[in-house]
């Protein structure tokens, strides 16, 4: 899904990465260069696993931070295995990476450097159960996911929560139900993102990240009304945002 990667780099652009680099399958390069000319892109065969993990060594290896999971559908399954083997960078684990990691019959030991961000329904899956007992047990999900997966949660949502390992949960109150939109935790994963690559602790760039999302939320909200915001929208408050802090 090409359009969930470009909103990510978009939105890791905006916030202040200065060298964005996007592994892809060909299929796609087309369209997300000419929608992200800013970006470097790193091209894989999407039907050779070899392609695929030698693209993301090389990448991890030049990385200061990296994002997985956006948009990367069918591919969860090749990709997410050869990028949790080589990753020793700060890393935030959305979408379809999350998804990988629900479908293991284990869960899969990540570390202090990986940051997981599932919204209710992908938390209720990497916990196996549903998304009721998640919504009505936000705290002990997080706190359960964070010990099982043995990596820090940010649990997407009203009061968005952030808990690592060790210190006391954080919980945002910025944002607007107009953000529950497909596209929206892609535009996070790349703030969040690029707040790690300019070397913010994890803990740090999870809070500020949730932060200056629902911020650009709340003014989008002010700006075209809670139906017509849109995530591509948030990526253009960003620099206003900023500029303020």
């Amino acid at each position: 899904m090409a359009g969930a990667l470009i909103m990510a780099a978009r939105a890791a652009l905006r916030t202040g990465a200065g060298y964005v680099d996007l592994a892809m399958p060909e299929s796609i390069y087309p369209v997300v260069t000419g929608a992200v000319p800013e970006a470097v892109c790193s091209v894989y065969r999407e039907n050779s696993e070899e392609s695929i993990r030698r693209t993301l060594e090389a990448g991890l290896e030049r990385a200061d931070a990296a994002v997985i999971g956006c948009g990367l559908g069918k591919l969860r399954d090749s990709v997410c295995p050869a990028f949790f083997e080589a990753c020793r960078i700060p890393a935030a684990a959305d979408a379809d990476a999350l998804n990988y990691l629900a479908s293991l019959k284990e869960p899969l030991p990540l570390g202090d450097k990986i940051l997981l961000t599932p919204h209710e329904g992908e938390m209720a899956r990497l916990l196996k159960t549903d998304s009721m007992t998640v919504h009505e047990n936000r705290r002990e999900s997080a706190l359960k996911a964070a010990g099982m997966y043995k990596a820090s949660v940010l649990l997407k949502g009203p009061d968005t929560l952030i808990f690592t390992p060790g210190r006391e949960p954080a919980v945002n109150r910025t944002g607007n139900a107009g953000m529950a939109r497909a596209g929206s935790g892609d535009v996070l994963s790349g703030m969040i993102g690029a707040l790690l690559a300019q070397g913010m602790e994890l803990f740090d760039a999870a809070v500020f990240g949730a932060w200056l999302h629902g911020e650009a939320g709340d003014r989008c909200r002010e700006k075209y009304g809670i139906r017509s915001m849109l995530p591509t929208d948030m990526i253009e408050m960003i620099p206003a945002i900023l500029k303020e802090c």
